[in-house]
């Protein structure tokens, strides 16, 4: 199903066939093959990104570090998710879509 869609107010449409949802956020395709990352806003994209590298932490073998504690890092992304989710250009863009099933998702990230 093709769904409309506006990022920083420019007409966007997604298939829901090209929604890749088996990361931390779910991820559409746009018609001009970008990829975006959405989230309901940017604090949850902040919390996703930091259980990512929690995940990514606990399943690795132990490294070095320039903060104090493991903790202190992880709370780095809470509030910067673009330096995670928007490995395109770094920005947080605003999502708006009318169709029910993406209507609560209001940041989108490109990453690519």
């Amino acid at each position: 199903m093709k769904i409309v869609a506006y990022i920083d107010n420019k007409r966007v449409v997604f298939d829901t066939e090209d929604v890749n949802e088996f990361g931390h956020l779910p991820a559409i395709k746009t018609e001009d093959d970008k990829e975006f990352y959405l989230s309901e806003s940017s604090e949850k994209a902040g919390e996703q990104a930091r259980e990512y590298w929690e995940d990514m932490a606990m399943n690795d073998p132990q490294g070095s570090t320039a903060v104090q504690s493991l903790e202190e890092w992880l709370d780095l992304h809470l509030d910067a998710p673009e330096e995670h989710f928007a490995s395109y250009d770094g920005q947080e863009r605003e999502f708006k879509c009318k169709h029910p099933d993406w209507a609560k998702y209001t940041v989108a990230y490109q990453s690519n």
